[in-house]
């Protein structure tokens, strides 16, 4: 039985037996202890409390993964309840959880960017702000604009108060509310050291998103039950998790099957490190993984993988597999691990070893019910029992088998989508009838989304434009990948729509005859996709995504077939023609120059956008080696110039500022609020200098603006200023009176004109003109810019680190890159431009902590 039932009597224990032990661990953080954890705990309470928040009173948290996400859910489940929300929500997806959690108030970070805040002031939803301490342990925080006074006891949550709410999906009814006590929360962490044997030796390397119940239980709060630390990360990053390896010495890690595939296609590139690390075990949870995959991991990294089975509504784990020496039976989530498990027919008669049923579980860690739905109550719960949905067979050992889903939910990658949602998102067009989601396998995914559409009499919608639809109203991750136009959707006997076996029903839709290539250009997209996909041939009608493309392979393809058709393309072109037919004919007809100029190089991810302009030429594959050791957390948008600018490097320089009010323009409707992050290579980045000058002018703030090699012509090779005056003295004294007076008018003239671009911008702009050839004349910026230059000499100008650009800053940070103009953005060279802009983009401040590399001003 577990020792405490609250996350308070958790930290209170373990901070008392384990004094110097390490809580949590983050790059570039001091450790924190779990003496240090559980007064900032206390504090944090007491913060909430003088907020009038109380004991089960709702907070959502919208926070980027990371130690802050893990601190704050620790703290306000201490005190209140806490409710994390996905940070890639979209506006109204906030809108419908803010209000059916009936939130009491929104946890945010000070600097993070998020619809949240906009919908909770709609709604007069308290917003509580908290900064990060770069400096101090990691995790911690301020609490900005704290009303608390005075030094009183805080009031900690009790065992039967609701320490965490998520909400759970159905397939035919809105997504549910699921509860959870500090009883059943502190049970299941209990149960999940306990099943993997964690003592306060182990370190937990955390990369799963801490608003799932997966990453919350198994990795945290599991951790810190056995006094263990937990390294919380930025989130899955592929190249990073093999460098946090060596850096952290992890014992174990938990992860879903998708992460694990990636990890185990890089082991070889990484073997090094791999070689260096120590886990004692692997886990995996969430969806069903591969026979292969455990089989590759465990030879991998000389480790047992132990697949388990869990749920929201058990608080994670209802299942595992044990550690050795006992067996481990892959194809099984293994035995009860927690909580009682039987199998149940529909009557509720228990079936015997080897008679397959419904997965039925009852413990300590199983919620009570949903929230103010009796309806799903008396469906879920039969006896006693919860039924899961899922349909399974027990052996005679006990071990654990899913075969089926029965309820509709599509299970993609462990990202689980509700159908009726995306039903009802797509039905909003007014050229759809009818519109049923349903799941389709994927070779890496496991189940991939789809949809069947009926349309309207007369309507001419094709599926590409309902995609397009259905990515500005759901979460990238809950857009069908096919979206097939039938003239009917098939029924059941009672004239129900039915998603079960659609996929089967369907299939000739989904994935029409093979279709060979019509002419040259088919035949060369056609051997480009088979090879990137490893297939034998690939069909023109053949749908890319249903052939196991991801949003990644397809930047990599579109580069490749770039280069081949001698086209410019962008790595959204796979999603608006995910079929070869489709996209030869766009490649036929040309892309029409008011085509967004906003290219999604990389959309997903929690953290903010980062924004970057290419070089002359406009080539937006500049950065797509960048944006891949970027991390899957960051998403990254790269600026597509207007025709004329691509095709003539004078138009380009004489449009900088109309072409900035543009991009300013766009970038704007991805992100409506400072601060921004942009950057940009070369001319690109003067452009993205002046984009930062009418950001500020709008009343918009910037966090990032990295100038990659950018050298300011006719600037860098000026003399000192004792040097560049000698002459003009020279000429002053020798002069007679006339040429002296001439003298001290162009002198003045030149200080009215600098001092008036360094300390009013705005007035600079209409009293110096600018130059006749039409050039850009860059002012002085108010606020920080950060060159990264290449450290090689070739073009002799580096003996100046600021490339010209001092005095037009307020502050200048430099960093120097290996590599030259040419090869900055190549390999390996590129994986350390990447690193450096990381740690830009991860701190609103940038310590140099190796000044070999950055040389501040």
């Amino acid at each position: 039985m577990p020792e405490f039932y609250s996350i308070h009597q958790m930290l209170r224990r373990q901070a008392a037996q384990n004094p110097s032990g390490f809580a949590i661990l983050a790059s570039d953080r001091m450790p924190l202890t779990y003496p240090a954890l559980y007064r900032h705990i206390q504090h944090m309470v007491q913060w909430l409390n003088s907020y009038g928040i109380a004991r089960n009173d709702r907070v959502a948290i919208v926070l980027p993964n990371g130690p802050e996400m893990a601190i704050a859910f620790l703290g306000v489940s201490a005190g209140a309840t806490s409710a994390p929300l996905n940070p890639a929500y979209r506006a109204s997806e906030f809108d419908f959880y803010l209000s059916d959690l009936n939130a009491k108030a929104l946890l945010t970070q000070s600097d993070f960017a998020s619809p949240a805040r906009e919908v909770a002031r709609a709604r007069g939803i308290p917003i509580l702000e908290i900064s990060g301490k770069l400096h101090a342990e990691a995790g911690t925080f301020s609490l900005v604009d704290s009303q608390q006074e005075g030094d009183w006891a805080a009031d900690f949550a009790l065992p039967e108060d609701v320490a965490l709410v998520l909400h759970t999906s159905g397939t035919t009814s809105r997504p549910k509310i699921v509860p959870l006590t500090h009883q059943n929360i502190c049970t299941s962490a209990h149960n999940i050291k306990t099943t993997l044997q964690l003592t306060p030796q182990d370190r937990c390397l955390n990369i799963m998103p801490l608003f799932h119940i997966h990453g919350l239980m198994a990795a945290v709060l599991a951790s810190l039950s056995a006094g263990a630390s937990v390294v919380c990360t930025p989130g899955f990053q592929a190249d990073p998790f093999f460098e946090w390896l060596p850096a952290y010495q992890p014992t174990w890690y938990t992860a879903v099957p998708t992460m694990h595939q990636t990890i185990l296609a890089n082991v070889e590139a990484h073997r090094a490190l791999v070689a260096n690390c120590a886990l004692r075990f692997i886990r995996s949870s969430s969806a069903s993984l591969p026979p292969q995959v455990m089989q590759g991991l465990e030879d991998a990294f000389n480790a047992p993988v132990i697949e388990a089975y869990g749920m929201t509504e058990a608080a994670h784990q209802m299942a595992s597999n044990p550690l050795p020496p006992l067996p481990r039976k892959p194809g099984t989530v293994g035995v009860a691990a927690g909580p009682d498990v039987q199998i149940m027919d529909e009557a509720g008669n228990f079936r015997v070893a080897g008679e397959a049923g419904e997965i039925v579980i009852r413990g300590a860690n199983v919620t009570l019910g949903y929230e103010n739905n009796a309806a799903a109550n008396e469906s879920a719960f039969t006896n006693g029992w919860f039924r899961t949905g899922d349909q399974g067979v027990m052996d005679g050992d006990g071990y654990l088998s899913i075969t089926g889903r029965i309820k509709e939910m599509v299970n993609r990658g462990g990202e689980k989508i509700a159908p009726r949602e995306v039903d009802e998102a797509l039905l909003d067009h007014p050229d759809v009838a009818q519109a049923v989601a349903f799941a389709v396998p994927h070779p890496t995914l496991g189940e991939d989304l789809a949809a069947a559409v009926v349309l309207r009499t007369d309507a001419k919608t094709t599926a590409p434009e309902l995609r397009e639809f259905a990515f500005a109203r759901l979460a990238d991750y809950k857009v069908p990948s096919q979206i097939v136009i039938v003239d009917e959707v098939p029924k059941g006997p009672t004239g129900k729509l039915q998603r079960i076996g659609l996929a089967e029903k369907l299939a000739s839709a989904l994935q029409a005859d093979y279709v060979s290539p019509r002419n040259s250009l088919e035949e060369t997209l056609a051997r480009i996709w088979a090879e990137a996909l490893k297939l034998e041939r690939v069909s023109i009608q053949d749908n890319f995504f249903a052939l196991g493309g991801d949003s990644l392979s397809a930047a990599s393809i579109t580069l490749t077939m770039a280069k081949l058709v001698a086209k410019e393309l962008h790595p959204s072109i796979v999603f608006r023609a995910p079929t070869i037919a489709q996209l030869s004919v766009l490649l036929e007809n040309g892309l029409a120059d008011n085509d967004a100029y906003l290219v999604p190089i990389q959309p997903h991810g929690a953290q903010k956008p980062f924004f970057l302009v290419p070089g002359h030429g406009g080539d937006v594959f500049t950065y797509v080696e960048l944006t891949r050791y970027m991390g899957i957390d960051q998403p990254v948008y790269v600026f597509r110039f207007p025709e004329s600018a691509r095709q003539n490097d004078d138009a380009a320089n004489s449009m900088i500022r109309d072409m900035a009010a543009l991009f300013v323009k766009e970038m704007r409707t991805i992100q409506p609020e400072g601060p921004y992050d942009l950057g940009g290579f070369c001319y690109g980045g003067e452009l993205a200098f002046e984009m930062a000058q009418q950001l500020r002018a709008q009343g918009q703030t910037t966090g990032l603006v990295a100038l990659i090699y950018v050298y300011l012509e006719g600037a860098a090779h000026l003399p000192r200023l004792r040097d560049r005056l000698a002459p003009h003295f020279k000429n002053f004294i020798n002069g007679n009176s006339a040429a002296k007076r001439t003298y001290l008018k162009i002198f003045a003239h030149k200080v009215i004109e600098r001092t008036s671009r360094r300390l009013m911008p705005s007035v600079s702009r209409r009293l110096v003109p600018p130059p006749a050839d039409g050039s850009y004349l860059p002012l002085y910026f108010p606020g920080r810019i950060t060159l990264f230059n290449p450290s090689d000499d070739s073009e002799g100008v580096y003996h100046d680190p600021y490339m010209g650009w001092r005095g037009l800053a307020a502050d200048i940070e430099v960093y120097a890159i290996p590599g030259d103009k040419q090869t900055i953005f190549k390999e390996p060279n590129v994986q350390i431009l990447a690193e450096q802009l990381r740690h830009c983009l991860n701190a609103n401040q940038h310590p140099h902590a190796n000044p070999e590399i950055c040389l501040p001003i």
